[in-house]
């Protein structure tokens, strides 16, 4: 089997959340690439094998493969039973909450051939839409992220979203794995392993979603977040020399200064987006005022019409009524 057409595993971590492990296992489906394996570790929830019988049941060309624990083992081993499972050269991570579209995997695919010399491992990610889902389960767009990365740039933030990225299995046996010692930001710590082996290459392009929901995550809680920052920088940054520290402090800088520049011509767009929105608004309300004070007038114009022809009714029926009166 060439490279081209290498059989691509896609690995889903779930527990007890049927309906939307059910939309995205249809977004694996879906793909336009084949063959694909589908790798699910149910980690301690309800049975799923009928569920997925029946939803694969005419996928002939994806191959299922389900690893169901009776107790949890937590979302960090959960993605190295996945990892370990998959079958495949190359594999994709899917969270049970995520989505694909059609063409993300053949994507990653067609850029990891053109760019992968003999030999060499390659990880190519993409860009992702972040969508936002409101109480009443609505998805509304929030932005879209992913861009190139610089030389050391994943030790200042992570940049990969975990679904983004079409991973060679090999770095397996160079010992890259997720740190169970983590229970958040274990993709970031992942992440930076790969890159220890592997070339990145960026394709801009955003081919998948990832959703944020009301009921929020452990990312957001501000106490968690910052003891997983600091476990990142303790485990990472003394592999870094001095001299590599003191330059990513800088472009730190300048990565923030970046993304607060992007941030701001997306407000600014969103705002002229608005501005444009209440301005057409205004337009709509004008003219249409401007209707109203026509019909107002036409109806005006009719009733003084309608008024003018029962005075003219009236006075021949009076005239009718003095002829009949006059006859002998």
């Amino acid at each position: 089997m060439s490279e081209v057409n290498a059989a691509v595993s896609v690995v889903i971590r779930t527990k007890n959340r049927p309906e939307l492990l059910q939309q995205a296992v249809l977004s694996v489906l879906a793909q336009s690439y084949r063959p694909l394996e589908l790798v699910v570790v149910n980690d301690g929830g309800a049975d799923i094998a009928p569920q997925l019988q029946d939803w694969l049941y005419n996928a002939a060309d994806i191959s299922l493969n389900l690893i169901q624990h009776e107790q949890s083992v937590g979302r960090t081993n959960a993605a190295n039973v996945g990892l370990n499972a998959a079958n495949s050269p190359f594999c994709v991570f899917l969270d049970d909450d995520d989505y694909f579209d059609p063409e993300h995997i053949s994507s990653l695919v067609a850029v990891h051939h053109h760019v992968a010399a003999k030999g060499a491992l390659v990880a190519v990610h993409c860009q992702a839409r972040a969508v936002h889902i409101d109480k009443n389960g609505e998805e509304h767009l929030l932005s879209v992220t992913g861009h190139a990365l610089a030389k050391n740039q994943l030790f200042y933030q992570n940049s990969l979203p975990i679904l983004t990225v079409l991973l060679p299995t090999a770095v397996r046996e160079l010992g890259v794995a997720f740190d169970s010692k983590f229970d958040l930001f274990e993709d970031w710590d992942f992440w930076l392993q790969v890159s220890e082996h592997c070339e990145l290459h960026f394709l801009e392009k955003a081919s998948c979603a990832y959703r944020i929901h009301d009921a929020g995550s452990g990312v957001r809680d501000n106490s968690r977040q910052h003891l997983a920052f600091q476990q990142v920088y303790e485990k990472w940054l003394p592999k870094l020399s001095d001299s590599e520290q003191l330059s990513l402090l800088a472009d730190t800088h300048q990565w923030r200064e970046s993304a607060i520049a992007s941030l701001q011509a997306l407000n600014q767009a969103e705002f002229d987006r608005i501005g444009s929105l209440h301005t057409y608004a205004l337009q709509v309300i004008a003219s249409k005022d401007k209707d109203i004070e026509h019909l107002s007038q036409l109806l005006s114009s009719l009733q003084r019409r309608y008024k003018y022809a029962e005075r003219i009714r009236n006075a021949f029926i009076f005239m009718i009524n003095k002829l009949l009166r006059s006859k002998p």
